[in-house]
Order: structure tokens, then C-alpha cells, then sequence
């Protein structure tokens, strides 16, 4: 069991990459970027060298017809398009290989921020609530579009490279050109400074209404059975059009925003450029600018539209990761639900080998209720309890995926507190009521923490899997789907049952684990599994006869306290009699 779980050095390992003590959102995105320094350092110079050579082209081409008039030698000529090209030679390779760089910088780095977010959401600890769906919106969109910020940010360097150097090629030329060109850029990325705080601002709201849109299908698609047992499917169709309605809306926004933005830049570049040309051609006409050097300066001044443009574009890209970077920090940053003390050297010693005895001494369960029982070792005991909450409550507390307000929960005579989550979670095995099935086939599954081929064959056997196993098309290796949705609920329930007494663990606990099977075989299916493991320790925590009336002993918890005894005996209180009666 522990060998599924990340290992604390590879934890450490992935967190000392992860930028978790930056504080911001911005903190966050550059230390993303950082990780791929080396590719984005490549993609800047070579898209530099690219710009560069495609702002040379005006320049050749304005020198050789200067030339031509000056001296009208062929030989002088034939040498300017030799020049010309080789620059395009030139920017053609640079393209090439910088795109390449770009690439990889904007893929690896939007892996990377997927990394740190599995990371975070596996870490032993927990302490992430948020649903699958939401989760699955910040790491696939959001990472994608850090990563995306990552691949703009390389030709939004060689843009700014590219106006300094035609502003010092202007300068050959005129200064006033050189000076429009200087006041124009300044003046278009202040403007998109402030326009893209309004970006930023829709695309926080954007994502989120998405992650919702998401989260509610999701729900929908995994609940339509029961949907459409109840007939609510109508129900659930309106709801889901009035959240994917909200997220449409909230996507048009940014695109209005996005929008604003480009008619800006658009606005601004086009009056740049009619300035400079106004200005280039009053040079020409007082005398101040030859026709090689108004050719040359005219295409300098349309060349720099685009990277104008680009640094027009670069700023919404920026405003939207940064908005996605605070998305996924927020995850990043989630306080852990228990702490692990693994992280606290010395803190605890190993554990004696002993048979699995679980003690509750006064554990707050919330109401006003306090549960304090022993779990002998290698017994089956059961747990009833009159609220459903109370069920979930202490499956949780056992899985150590959160901790009790008051009270202790005692593992062979240790805090559950004090030992390490690796080693507890391979000595105690929660099987929560939704234990998932993996996608898979049936066979990987069983195998997944088996500690061998005979005991998947003996858990198969004692959970009835091995029926499912003959009832589907390809046997063990048929396929399962996301949450095992290509079987029926009992077959699902059956083999996740099946992985779980495969692990052989010492203590196991189990919740309500047959409820979708009918009352045949689950009464099959109880005397299997304890049979299985009657030199092990079981905890069944459920409201099924079929259980119950094969545990040692059943732990009820009423309305009017708690109560301990066999099963045949309980049965004369009404409230126990009531809740388990079929």
C-alpha cells in the first residue's frame, strides 16, 4: 500500500520546486517561467535575431536602391541581394529554431504547473475540498494558459528588442521619426496597462463560472441513472443551461474586454503610422531625407506595427495567466487536513508488530456525542449509527483525512495522530461507501495493491468480482471507464470490495460496501469476507442484517447514546431494530 502513495523525499522533492512560500500570484507565474529558463532565454534571442533581420529588410533594400541611383553599378546591386538573401536566410533558421524553443517552454512549462498541482492535491495530508470538476478546469485550462504566457513571452523580448534597435536605425535617418516611434510604444503600453487590469479581472470571473459549468456536468453525467430514475432529468437540463449560460456570458466579457484592448492597440498604431509617414514625407519634401532613406525609414516605421501588436497582445496573455496563477495558488497554498508526522523527525518510533486493535477514547463526533469502544484484533465488528453524517464522520477520522476535535483514536495502542500517514494507510485501509474504481481494466484494478496473484484470486472469490469478472464481454481485461461507469452499480461495488481485501491489510474498515448488490448475494458475500479474514481485523460500519449479523460484535450509535453487544441482542431496542430491519 505504501508504495502507491509518493514517498516523503519525492514529496519534498516536488514542493522545494513548487513556488509555495512566494506569497503571490505573480511570484507564482515568474517561478513557473523560471523553470524553463534555459528554453525561453534560446526562444528570446533566436526570435530577437528574427526581428532583427526582418527589420534589416527595408533597410538592404532602401541602401541597394540608394545605391543603384548613386551608381547604378550592377555588380553593386547583385551584391545588395546577395545581402538581402542571406538576411533572409538568416531569419528564416532563427524562426525556425526559435519557435521550436517556444514551444517546448510553453508545453513544459504548463506541465510543470499541472505537476504542482497533482502533487498538492495527493499530498497525504489533504486538505483539498474543492470538487473534481474545478479541479479540472485549473489544471487543464489554467496551467494551459500560464503555459501560453510562457510561449507569448519569448516574441513579446523580441519585440521590445526589435523597437529599440529600429528606433536606433531611425536615429541614422531622423530623430523625429526615432522620436514617434519612442512616444508612440510608451503611450500604447500604457494604455493596454490599464485595459488589461480589466482582463484580468473577467478572466478570474471567466474561469470560475467555467470550473462551476464543469463541476455541475460532471455531477449530472455521474448521477443520470439516478436522474432519470426520479425523472428529474429536466430538472437537472435547465439548471445546467442557466450555469453553462452564466460561463458563456462571462467568457464574452473577456473576449469584449480582449476586444477593447485590440481596437486600442489597433487605434493607436494606425495613428502612429500616420504620423510617421506625414513626417517622413514633410522630410522628404524639405530636403532632410533622401529617397533611399524615406524608403528605408517608411518600411522600419510599417515593420514596427507588428511587434507593436505583439506587445499589444503579450499584455492580455499576461493579464490572463496572472489571473489563472492566483486560480491555481489558491490550491497550492490550502492548509493540509492533518498533519503528517513524517515531517517531524523523531517525533515517533516503529511500530510493534501486533494484530490490529482499534481504541475510540471520548472522540468527539460532533452532537454532543462521544464515542469511546474498543475494536478487538482479529475480530469483525460492526458500526450502526442512527445519522448517515455520523457513518461518513468516522470513516474519515479512520482514514485520517481529518482529525477529531477532542478525543483519541488509538492504532495497537499508538495515536493514530502519531503515525506516519504512509505507514498507517498500509497497516489500516479505509474502503469509504464510493471507493473508486480506476481507469482500467478489471484485472489492473485487483492487481493495484495486491500484495500478490493468489490473494486477487482469493478477494475476487470472497466479493463474487469473479462473477463480474465472467458477466462482461472480455473478462478481467475488460475496461472500466472513468469511475468504472461501463458497470452496473453492484458489479462496481463488488470489485472495488474485491480491491480492497486484496491488500490483506491488517485493520481494514468498510462502509456500507454492498449496498447496490441485492440480499442474496451480499449475505454471500459477508460470510466470504469473513471467512477471509478471521485472523484479521474488519470494521464494517453499515445498517445491513447481512453484515451485522456476522460481526463478533456491534457497536450502535442512537439517539440516546452508544450501545455494544451482539447483533441478535441489539435487535430488542427499537431504535437499532428499526434502522436495520428490511
Amino acid at each position: 500500500m505504501s508504495s502507491s502513495v509518493l514517498t516523503t523525499e519525492r514529496r519534498e522533492s516536488l514542493q522545494a520546486r513548487s513556488p509555495l512560500a512566494a506569497g503571490s500570484a505573480r511570484s507564482l507565474l515568474w517561478g513557473a517561467l523560471r523553470t524553463r529558463r534555459r528554453d525561453l532565454i534560446v526562444a528570446s534571442t533566436l526570435y530577437s535575431t528574427h526581428q532583427l533581420g526582418e527589420s534589416l529588410v527595408p533597410v538592404i533594400i532602401g541602401s541597394a536602391i540608394s545605391h543603384a541611383v548613386d551608381h547604378g553599378s550592377g555588380r553593386s546591386i547583385a551584391l545588395w541581394l546577395i545581402i538581402l538573401a542571406a538576411d533572409f536566410g538568416f531569419l528564416s533558421l532563427s524562426y525556425r529554431f526559435g519557435a521550436r524553443a517556444s514551444m517546448r517552454a510553453k508545453q513544459h512549462t504548463g506541465h510543470r504547473v499541472r505537476l504542482w498541482l497533482a502533487e498538492r492535491v495527493l499530498r497525504p495530508g489533504g486538505g483539498v475540498g474543492l470538487a473534481p470538476g474545478d479541479l479540472l478546469s485549473r489544471a487543464a485550462s489554467d496551467a494551459n494558459r500560464v503555459g501560453a504566457y510562457a510561449g507569448m513571452l519569448a516574441t513579446a523580448i523580441a519585440a521590445v528588442v526589435v523597437l529599440c534597435a529600429s528606433t536606433i536605425m531611425l536615429l541614422r535617418f531622423s530623430v523625429v521619426l526615432a522620436v514617434i516611434i519612442v512616444v508612440g510604444t510608451i503611450a500604447l503600453l500604457v494604455v493596454q496597462s490599464v485595459v488589461s487590469r480589466l482582463v484580468r479581472r473577467r478572466s478570474t470571473t471567466e474561469q470560475a463560472r467555467r470550473a462551476r459549468a464543469t463541476t455541475f456536468a460532471e455531477d449530472v453525467i455521474h448521477g443520470l441513472r439516478v436522474l432519470q430514475g426520479i425523472g428529474a432529468q429536466r430538472n437537472a437540463a435547465d439548471q445546467y443551461r442557466r450555469v453553462s449560460q452564466s460561463s458563456a456570458r462571462a467568457s464574452l466579457h473577456v473576449v469584449s474586454a480582449q476586444a477593447t484592448l485590440t481596437a486600442v492597440g489597433t487605434a493607436l498604431t494606425g495613428l502612429y503610422l500616420a504620423l510617421i509617414t506625414g513626417a517622413g514625407g514633410w522630410l522628404a519634401l524639405t530636403g532632410r531625407l533622401g529617397l533611399g532613406g524615406l524608403i528605408s525609414a517608411l518600411g522600419l516605421a510599417a515593420f514596427v506595427i507588428g511587434p507593436m501588436q505583439v506587445a499589444s497582445g503579450a499584455s492580455a496573455a499576461y493579464a490572463q495567466a496572472l489571473a489563472s496563477a492566483e486560480r491555481i495558488r489558491e490550491v497550492l497554498i490550502m492548509d493540509p487536513a492533518v498533519v503528517d508526522p513524517v515531517r517531524e523527525p523523531g517525533s515517533w518510533t516503529a511500530a510493534p508488530n501486533s494484530g490490529g486493535s482499534l481504541e475510540f477514547s471520548e472522540v468527539d463526533l460532533g452532537r454532543d456525542l462521544r464515542l469511546t469502544a474498543g475494536i478487538p484484533p482479529g475480530l469483525m465488528t460492526g458500526i450502526v449509527c442512527g445519522d448517515p453524517a455520523l457513518a461518513v464522520r468516522i470513516a474519515d477520522l479512520l482514514a485520517r483525512e481529518s482529525d477529531p476535535v477532542g478525543g483519541t483514536i488509538e492504532l495497537d495502542c499508538r495515536p493514530l495522530t502519531a503515525i506516519p500517514l504512509a505507514e498507517l494507510r498500509g497497516r489500516l485501509l479505509v474502503g469509504h461507501h464510493d471507493t473508486a474504481v480506476l481507469p482500467g481494466s478489471i484485472a489492473d484494478n485487483l492487481a493495484r495493491i495486491a500484495t500478490d496473484g493468489p490473494a486477487v484470486t482469493r478477494a475476487a472469490q470472497a466479493a463474487f468480482a469473479d462473477q463480474v469478472i465472467d458477466a462482461v464481454p472480455r473478462g478481467a481485461d475488460t475496461q472500466v471507464g472513468d469511475r468504472g461507469e461501463t458497470l452496473s452499480g453492484g458489479q462496481r461495488q463488488r470489485v472495488a470490495l474485491a480491491c480492497l481485501l486484496a491488500a490483506d491489510a491488517p485493520t481494514l474498515v468498510l462502509h456500507d460496501p454492498t449496498t447496490a448488490v441485492d440480499a442474496a448475494t451480499e449475505d454471500a458475500i459477508a460470510a466470504r469476507v469473513r471467512d477471509l479474514r478471521r485472523h484479521h481485523t474488519t470494521l464494517v460500519i453499515t445498517s445491513s442484517p447481512a453484515w451485522l449479523s456476522r460481526c463478533d460484535r456491534v457497536i450502535f450509535l442512537g439517539p440516546s447514546g452508544c450501545r455494544a453487544g451482539a447483533h441478535h441482542d441489539l435487535l430488542a431496542d427499537r431504535g437499532y431494530r428499526d434502522l436495520v430491519a428490511r
